[in-house]
């Protein structure tokens, strides 16, 4: 018997990371030099706490969406690019739509662990994915089989995989830096 749909223990197993040549074909992470350069700072001081944007610049640009029916609230491309890739999600892979969520997008805080590198997180153009409220677990060189379902979609919107990153963050997706290099503000 075959089943319509893989049962959400299939879609949550842990996979080995895809290799870093094998994803993000043709983009790079975003550089927050990038980001600073198109947008300027989202706020004058940083901790590891999420902070408000208080850039009056930037925060013309900061809207609120739905994401698979939970809010987010980041960069307004980035926003309207996750509704456009929620509505291919829905259409390829209708089984995923229950389960989808995320644990973040707008948050300007430090990178974890860094006194100095500002977060993606602090542009709103970038978001951390959940399945069933659970994150993918970061640097252990692997990710959830659902993830490698959804990527597909987020690069050919321009965003950048974190599986990639020397320290793999596979929930994690960004606006990549060629996708932000064409914006202005």
């Amino acid at each position: 018997m075959t089943r319509p749909f893989p049962i959400m223990s299939d879609l949550t197993r842990l996979v080995p990371r895809p290799a870093p040549q094998d994803v993000n074909t043709g983009l790079s992470a975003c550089k927050p030099r990038t980001l600073k350069r198109v947008f300027g700072l989202p706020r004058e001081t940083f901790s590891q706490d999420c902070q408000p944007v208080t850039s009056a610049k930037l925060k013309n640009r900061i809207v609120t969406g739905k994401w698979f029916g939970a809010r987010v609230t980041g960069l307004d491309v980035a926003v309207h690019s996750l509704a456009r890739i929620e509505a291919k999600i829905r259409e390829h892979h209708p089984e995923l739509a229950p389960h989808m969520g995320n644990a973040g997008m707008l948050c300007c805080r430090y990178v974890r662990g860094s006194k100095s590198s500002i977060s993606n997180h602090s542009w709103g153009t970038a978001i951390d994915l959940t399945f069933d409220g659970e994150v993918d677990k970061r640097g252990d060189g692997k990710c959830q089989a659902w993830l490698l379902l959804v990527y597909g979609f987020f690069h050919a919107e321009g965003w950048f995989w974190g599986t990639s990153f020397p320290t793999e963050d596979s929930m994690h997706f960004e606006l990549a830096d060629e996708t932000v290099a064409k914006l202005s503000i």
